[in-house]
C-alpha cells in the first residue's frame, strides 16, 4: 500500500493487529490519544488456547506459557452451595490468567515506533481519499482499523448503527495473596458476582473480579460474600477503588468503506465469561485470514469477517444474558430450579466438556 494503514488505539488489540500488518510488510501507524503507556493494575485476563496459541505464534518472544498462570479446574456457587465444576480430566487447562498491562506491555514492544502518541482522533474524511484528523497532525490512508474501544470515537464519527445496554453493575478489581491450586471460582448471588481467578508472581494470588449493584459500601458487601460462602479471604487490607460501570454494545454492522470495526469497537461484555479479549483477538486471527481482500475493500471478504464475528458475538450475547438472567438476577427464577439444573449440568459430563472446548474458541 502506498500510505500507511491506520490503526485507532493502541490498546491490546491495536497493537496486535500492528503485529500482523507487520508480518505481511505492510506500513501502519496506531494513533493513541494518551500521551503513554499506563498501566492498570490488577487487571487481569484469561486466555483461551487458541488466544495463546495465536499470540505465541504471532511473537515467539511473548511466551505466554511461561508466565501466565493455568487453569485446570473451574467451581461454580450459588446458595452458599457448589453447584457446577467444570475440569478437563486431563493435563489439558481450562484456561490461562494473566495480568493485562503484562500482555500490553509485551506487545507494544515491537510496534511502538509506530503509535503515534498524544493523538486523539477529531474527524474522518471518507471520500475519494481518506484523511484522519487529529489535534496535531492529518494522516492520509487507505485503510482504518478502529480498535479504540467501549467508547470508540471511529464508530461514533463513521455512524455504525449500534445497540448498548447497561447491566446497573460496576465491576471493582483487586489482587489478594490466596493459596489456589490452580482452581477458578465464581460465586453468584441476587446482587451480583465474584470471581475469584489464580494468578502466579513469586507468590499465589487471586485476582478478584466482584461485579455487583450495590452503591453502598462495596468492601463491606464483599467481606459478607466472603462470609456467607465461607471463602476463607483475608480482606483486611483489600483496596477496590471506584469500580467501572459495566455495559454490552454491539455494532451491527462491522464495516464501512475503508473502516473495519474489531475488539471493543465492535463488541463489549459483562466479564462474568471472561471473554471480552479473546473474542478481540478472534477478531484479528479472522482478519489476518483475509487480510489483503479487506485492504483491497472487497465485498466479499468483508461480509465475511462481519458475519462470522457477529455470529460469534451474538452467542456469546446469549450465554452471557443466560447466565447473567439465571444466576446474575435470581428473583427471577425459581431458586430449586436453578439449583437443579446446576446438579443436573454438574453430573453431565459430556455437557460440561463442549462448554469447556466452547469457551477455548475465539
Amino acid at each position: 500500500m502506498s500510505k500507511p494503514v491506520i490503526i485507532a488505539g493502541a490498546g491490546i488489540i491495536g497493537c496486535l493487529l500492528g503485529h500482523v500488518l507487520k508480518k505481511y510488510n505492510i506500513p501502519f501507524k496506531i494513533l493513541e490519544k494518551s500521551t503513554e503507556f499506563k498501566k492498570i493494575p490488577h487487571r487481569t485476563v484469561a486466555l483461551t488456547k487458541e488466544s495463546i496459541h495465536f499470540l505465541n505464534s504471532i511473537d515467539k518472544s511473548l511466551d505466554l506459557n511461561k508466565w501466565t498462570t493455568p487453569v485446570t479446574k473451574m467451581e461454580l456457587y450459588h446458595k452458599n452451595e457448589l453447584g457446577i465444576v467444570l475440569d478437563s480430566n486431563t493435563q489439558e487447562k481450562v484456561t490461562s490468567i494473566g495480568l493485562l498491562s503484562e500482555l500490553h506491555k509485551k506487545l507494544l514492544k515491537k510496534v511502538e515506533n509506530e503509535i503515534v502518541w498524544n493523538s486523539p482522533i477529531l474527524n474522518i474524511i471518507n471520500n475519494d481519499q481518506v484523511i484522519v484528523k487529529t489535534s496535531d497532525k492529518n494522516f492520509e490512508t487507505e485503510y482504518i482499523f478502529a480498535t479504540d474501544g467501549a467508547n470508540s470515537k471511529v464508530r461514533e464519527l463513521c455512524d455504525f448503527e449500534s445497540e448498548e445496554w447497561f447491566y446497573g453493575q460496576k465491576a471493582y478489581v483487586t489482587c489478594i495473596k490466596a493459596e489456589h491450586d490452580n482452581t477458578a471460582k465464581q460465586y453468584f448471588t441476587q446482587n451480583g458476582t465474584l470471581a475469584l481467578l489464580p494468578l502466579n508472581d513469586e507468590v499465589e494470588f487471586y485476582s478478584i473480579i466482584f461485579c455487583t449493584n450495590s452503591t453502598g459500601d462495596i468492601v463491606q458487601d464483599l467481606e459478607d460474600m466472603n462470609k456467607a460462602f465461607n471463602i476463607g479471604l483475608d480482606l483486611s487490607e483489600v483496596e477496590l477503588g471506584n469500580g467501572f460501570e459495566l455495559k454490552h454494545s454491539r455494532a451491527k454492522q462491522l464495516y464501512t468503506d475503508n473502516i473495519l470495526l474489531c475488539g471493543d469497537a465492535a463488541n463489549t461484555f459483562h466479564p462474568m465469561a471472561g471473554q471480552g479479549l479473546n473474542l478481540g483477538i478472534g477478531d484479528v486471527m479472522e482478519i489476518e485470514k483475509n487480510l489483503m481482500t479487506i485492504l483491497k475493500n472487497e465485498k466479499e471478504a468483508l461480509d465475511t469477517y462481519s458475519k462470522k464475528r457477529n455470529n460469534k458475538n451474538l452467542q456469546m450475547t446469549w450465554i452471557i444474558q443466560s447466565l447473567f438472567g439465571a444466576f446474575g438476577n435470581v428473583k427471577g427464577i425459581s431458586e430449586k430450579i436453578l439449583n437443579s439444573g446446576m446438579k443436573f449440568l454438574d453430573k453431565a459430563p459430556d455437557i460440561k466438556k463442549r462448554i469447556i472446548e466452547y469457551a477455548n474458541k475465539n
